[in-house]
């Protein structure tokens, strides 16, 4: 595909992290219908997702790693082997488990800026966050949101590049299993990697087997903490050609506040209308990662693409690319 052609319009789906029960998700498919899709979400455990499969068979467009879940998130980003080990063993699963459901894009927060293991479970990874490591790096204490200068100190950028490294590894791994590693940008919470549109344009950069979740509220969020346009950042991100799929979601954060509260995508002062306008030409799949009214918002999704068509979008040509050996 040339540079400016339009693209295929992208799929429209539902993140599973929202339906807490199997009658709500029967509910869900009645509302929306055959046309229904769904992403594999990180709380699922194995019973769960051997429940659900009646259900979503052959209707899975991706998977939230790590899937079937575990007690800790990927850190790609650890010094500690057996963190590191035991996060590739993970997305080893994650991987079948998508593949299993035919999902084809498996989406990554890709590491933190710690050795230790990150826990899954929001307590825990409080209780770690608020370590003495940390503290010194938090600007808002609520949320233990970062500054605008994080992203460039030289901790935060060890850790970075420790992840990218295996990041690369890892998405050739996923390509030559016919799957997509996508990396989703994080809120700009102190100790998580990757909140900006200049890093997420540099990962997408990094491998032409690596790929993009760009999530429009953690976005959002991460304009008010570095300052940044936020609609010139999802420009930035989608101009790189890697983003495979979106979360849509909305969240009352604004200056001074920072809240991912995964609300409904057209809750006021969210500017839906304009991002969709970036994202809709763009090919990407589109998934509602809001917690409440999950039929309407996949409604929202549906009638904005039914009301666009697909048009040229300027897309950046990546630099050209070679392949590391070995890791630095």
């Amino acid at each position: 595909m040339s540079l400016g052609e339009a693209r295929p319009l992208g799929k429209i789906g539902v993140s599973l992290v929202g339906m807490k029960t199997l009658e709500a998700l029967e509910a869900y498919l009645r509302e929306i219908g055959p046309e229904a899709r769904f992403e594999l979400s990180y709380k699922m455990s194995e019973s769960q997702l051997r429940g659900v499969r009646p259900h979503i068979e052959r209707r899975v467009l991706s998977c939230h790693a790590c899937c079937p879940s575990t007690d800790f998130f990927p850190n790609l980003a650890s010094a500690d082997p057996a963190v590191v080990r035991q996060s590739l063993k993970d997305m080893e699963s994650t991987l079948a488990t998508a593949l299993d459901f035919g999902a084809r894009i498996v989406i990554l927060h890709a590491g933190y800026v710690t050795d230790s293991a990150m826990p899954s479970t929001y307590a825990a990874r409080k209780a770690l966050l608020s370590r003495p490591e940390f503290l010194k790096d938090i600007r808002h204490a609520e949320g233990a949101i970062c500054g605008p200068d994080y992203c460039e100190t030289p901790h935060y950028l060890r850790y970075a590049e420790r992840a990218k490294e295996r990041l690369a590894a890892l998405a050739r791994r996923y390509a030559e299993a016919g799957a997509r590693l996508a990396v989703e940008n994080l809120n700009p919470r102190v100790g998580y990697l990757f909140h900006t549109p200049r890093e997420m344009a540099a990962l997408a950069a990094l491998d032409p087997d690596l790929w993009l979740c760009l999530d429009v509220g953690h976005l959002y969020i991460s304009s008010f903490a570095y300052g940044f346009d936020f609609l010139g950042g999802v420009k930035e991100i989608v101009a790189t050609g890697k983003v495979a799929t979106c979360h849509i979601h909305a969240n009352s954060s604004g200056p001074g506040i920072f809240r991912d509260d995964h609300e409904s995508m057209d809750s006021p002062g969210f500017p839906l209308e304009e991002v969709l306008d970036i994202l809709i030409p763009s090919g990407a799949n589109l998934i509602v990662e809001s917690v409440d009214d999950l039929g309407r918002n996949t409604r929202l999704l549906e009638n904005a693409r039914a009301q666009r068509r697909a048009k040229p979008l300027p897309i950046h040509p990546l630099p050209t690319q070679t392949r590391k050996t070995e890791p630095k």
